[in-house]
């Protein structure tokens, strides 16, 4: 019964966008093209990648101190084919971007040499940063380590040209 009433709201809160959007396309018709247009790209990407919707959970989160409530979370959105069952992975022992960003490429290579190969699979896979299943062979630690190493320095350095 609450699934029912959360996809209401969910579907009265689209149907308000689109008519605000609609409102504004009566007097700037730009303006509404564009923000439906990032609206689009935001959620598409938010139901694709569950990391990019925690960020955007986080970012409009509101400090719960009694005056405000924190945005509630919403479900994700259904996928459209059937996937092929995953292999059950246990979380990462450590969040590798953290890693890099405050101890730098060295200690994060250090401190995923020191994990075995699942351990490295297991934080891959928690972070989606192997989209096109390039690991799945892999099986030597060093190996691994070096892959997960270059491919949180690319993720983090994604669009850096634009700044």
């Amino acid at each position: 019964m609450s699934a029912g009433i959360d996809e209401a709201r969910r579907r009265v809160q689209v149907q308000e966008t689109g008519a605000a959007l609609l409102k504004l396309g009566a007097t700037n018709a730009s303006a509404s093209v564009l923000l439906a247009k990032l609206v689009q790209v935001v959620a598409e990407e938010a139901a694709r990648t569950p990391r990019f919707a925690k960020a955007i959970e986080s970012a409009f989160a509101v400090p719960s101190d009694g005056s405000a409530a924190a945005v509630p979370a919403s479900a994700p959105a259904p996928r459209r084919r059937a996937a092929a069952p995953k292999v059950k992975r246990e979380p990462g022992a450590f969040d590798p971007f953290d890693v890099f960003k405050v101890d730098g490429e060295a200690v994060l290579l250090e401190r995923l040499s020191a994990l075995d190969a699942d351990g490295i699979k297991d934080i891959i896979a928690e972070q989606e940063i192997d989209t096109h299943k390039e690991t799945g062979r892999k099986r030597k630690v060093d190996v691994l380590a070096v892959w997960t190493v270059e491919r949180v320095k690319a993720l983090t350095s994604k669009g850096s040209a634009f700044r």
